[in-house]
Formats: structure tokens, sequence, C-alpha cells
């Protein structure tokens, strides 16, 4: 087989895993929009959306540089590597929890029951192994050991809420099968490990391993702070129009996840051709990923409105005012995922990614606030769009200087970033 048509087979496989989940979740969406109303689906996105916040306490930097950290380890010390994270996330697990809990239910007193058991159940996927077989360029793996558990669980969530009209019973019924999926895929790690991985369980082990996480949990930290806040504040100050805002917010994080096949492509495709071929194919990721990121946004501007009434059965007027933001906050957000997480992740820049991150959250917190006081939804979704281009800017000049730095004479080595090495 071809590298092409090797690398052809490896993007379906990856989308094979994104479209199922995709399709489940557009029949989901209207289903509990008609059965619990748009007040409880706007509760139960911010839970969602707070959880790509909170679950950076949980993931700690694993979901965001691991995959290409374990595309660069030698297969038999992959397993080992897991086995660490899975016992340090664990714990930041127990942490986690109850501290989200509190945040979400001081801003929903009324549904405590439904933020207790959505927070779970949002945070659980965050002790997960997409990110272990994304970098074993494992797409089958990540399907059927993670993907496919999951999307079961809210298929069947989804007849729950026929039957019973519960908002509760459906989130429970998603953390069973979420819970599932990470028990199947460490099983399969561990037993299909030639060396049986050893659990160090003392919490001080397990906390000193994150010592070395610092930049990537940084990173990760500031980009879900100004992607989660935007909801978090509208729950606060303008809970009417919640419903609003979060079904833009889902239309973007859908074309994200569609996005997601390339991103594990060209995390796993990078480091494949080896060092000496490592800048050249960077290069080919920076010139191509804006084309694809200016049509999925040009696609959500265009079609938002449209595909916003189709999910809410036309009960939520989404316009073109909040579907043009939104197209260009995932035009940028699509490339800024290239080019932090494969691209400045595979040159060892994991302090000019987290970096990046900082520079859209300064830029876009206060700007978010402002665009609340001033435009309410609208105004927080340019302010969003504005944060990300800056980040958008900010990466591209951070990448400039490290090609430069490992110029050609250099690039079989590439350069370590002393900080990121003192970590390890």
């Amino acid at each position: 087989m071809g590298p092409r048509l090797s690398m052809v087979k490896r993007l379906v496989s990856f989308a094979l895993t994104i479209g199922l989940s995709s399709l489940v979740g557009l029949v989901a969406v209207p289903i509990i929009i008609a059965g619990a109303g748009p007040e409880l689906w706007g509760i139960q996105a911010a839970l969602q959306t707070a959880a790509t916040l909170f679950g950076v306490g949980v993931s700690f930097g694993w979901g965001t540089t691991g995959a290409a950290e374990i595309a660069g380890l030698p297969v038999d010390q992959r397993p080992q590597e897991y086995a660490n994270s899975l016992v340090s996330r664990a714990y930041l697990m127990l942490a986690v929890y109850p501290v989200m809990f509190c945040v979400m239910g001081i801003l929903n007193p009324h549904h405590l029951a439904l933020v207790a058991v959505g927070a779970a159940t949002f945070l659980m996927p965050f002790l997960g192994a997409s990110w272990y077989f994304v970098g074993e360029a494992r797409p089958a793996r990540l399907f059927w050991l993670d993907g496919f558990p999951q999307t079961f669980g809210v298929a069947v969530s989804v007849v729950v809420m026929i039957m019973t009209h519960d908002l509760v019973a459906v989130l429970a019924t998603q953390l069973l099968f979420n819970l599932g999926a990470v028990t199947i895929a460490a099983r399969h790690i561990f037993r299909s490990s030639t060396a049986s991985p050893h659990f160090d369980l003392s919490p001080r082990s397990a906390f000193g391993r994150l010592g070395h996480q610092r930049h990537a949990v940084a990173t990760s930290a500031t980009a879900a702070l100004y992607v989660s806040l935007p909801l978090l504040i509208i729950n606060a100050v303008a809970p009417a129009s919640l419903s609003l805002y979060a079904m833009g917010d889902k239309l973007f994080r859908f074309a994200l996840t569609a996005f997601g096949p390339f991103l594990q492509l060209v995390q796993g495709w990078l480091p494949e051709g080896g060092p000496e071929n490592l800048r050249h194919r960077i290069r080919q990721a920076a010139r191509m990923t804006p084309v694809i990121g200016f049509g999925g946004g040009v696609a959500i501007a265009a079609l938002g409105p449209w595909a916003a009434a189709i999910l809410s059965a036309h009960r939520i007027d989404f316009g073109p005012a909040l579907s043009v933001p939104f197209g260009v906050v995932f035009a940028a957000v699509a490339v800024t995922q290239v080019i932090g997480l494969a691209c400045l992740v595979q040159l060892r820049a994991t302090r000019a990614l987290a970096q990046s991150t900082l520079v859209g959250a300064l830029c876009g917190i206060p700007l978010i606030a402002l665009g609340a006081a001033l435009s309410g939804a609208v105004g927080v979704a340019w302010a969003l769009a504005i944060s990300e281009l800056a980040v958008l800017v900010y990466q591209y000049a951070s990448l400039g200087r490290r090609m430069k730095e490992s110029g050609p004479g250099r690039k079989a080595t590439p350069p370590i970033d002393n900080e990121a090495a003192e970590g390890r």
C-alpha cells in the first residue's frame, strides 16, 4: 500500500469514529430539546461546556500533547505512560468533580440533580484513552474501544428521553457508557502490552508526575477558560439567552468535531517521516490547514441559521448575526489546533503553545465581558472570534521563529524547549 493511500485510509478511519458520533449527536439534539425543553437543554449545554474547562484539571495536558508524545515513544514504553497518566488523572477526577458541582450548582440551584449527574457524565471522558490511540495511529482502536461505547450510550439515552422525558435519566445513561469506554480502553491497552505496566498508586507519585505537564496544562487551561467563559457568563447574567448562544456553540463544536480526523491524521503523520522530513511536513500542514479552516468557517456562516432551525425545530431563533462570528471562530480554531497541537508540539515548543493561549485569554476575557454588556450573545461571539484570531497570529509567528531556529543544517534534531525538557 502506497503512503498516500495509507494516509487516506487512516483519515477515513478517524472520520468514521467522529462521523458516527456527530451523526448520533445531531439526532439527539432536537429530541432532547423537544423532550426537556430549550431551558434544560441550555443548562445541559452549559454543563458540557463547563466540563471542557474543569476537564483540563482531569486530563492535565495529556489530552493536549499526549498524542504527539505517545507517537514519539517506543511501542513498549507506551502502556506504562498511559498507566502513569491514568493513576494521576483518577486522583485529579476526585478533586475536580466536587468543584465543578459546586460552581454549576450555584449557577443552577434549582437543578442540582441535573448538575450532579451531568458533571460526572461530561468529566468521565477525560479519563479516557482517545489521545493514546491517536498517538498510536490506530483509528480502529479509537473507534471500537473509545468512540463507539460513548456514541452508543448517546443513542441509548435518546431512547431513554423518548420514554421518560427526564434529562437526568438521559445523562445517567450516558455516564454508564462513558465509564464503560474508559474501562474497556484501559483493559485493552494493558492486556495487549508485551510488558506488564506498573501501577504506582501513591498520591505523592501521582501528583509528582504532573510537573512535566505544566506547559501542556497551561495551554489547555487558558484555552478552555476563554472558550467556556462565554456560556458561563451568559448562564450567570442572561440565562434567557443561554439557549441562543448554546446553539451557536453547539454548531461550532460539531464543526470542530468534523475537523478532528484531519488534526488526528496530522498529529500522527508529522513524526512518521523522521526528523529529516519534519520541517517539510510542517510547512505542508501550515499551508493546507487555512484552506480547510476557511471553507468550514464559510459553511458555518452560511448554513448555520438553517442547521439551527432544524436542530431546534424552529424553537431557537439563530440568525446570521451569530452564525458569521461563529464561522470566524471555527476558521481560526481549526488552524490553531494544527499549528499548535501538531506542529509546535513536534518542535518541542510547548512553552510557545502555552503562551499563545495566554495571549488569547488576555485578549478574549475582557472583550467577552465587554461584549456581553454591550451586545449580549452577538457581542460575546465576536469577542471570542477576535481572541482566536490573536492566537492564530501569535502561533504562526512562533512557528516561523522555530522553523528558522531549526534551520536546514539542523533539521535532523528538532530544537528542544529547555523549560519543557527540564520538566521531564
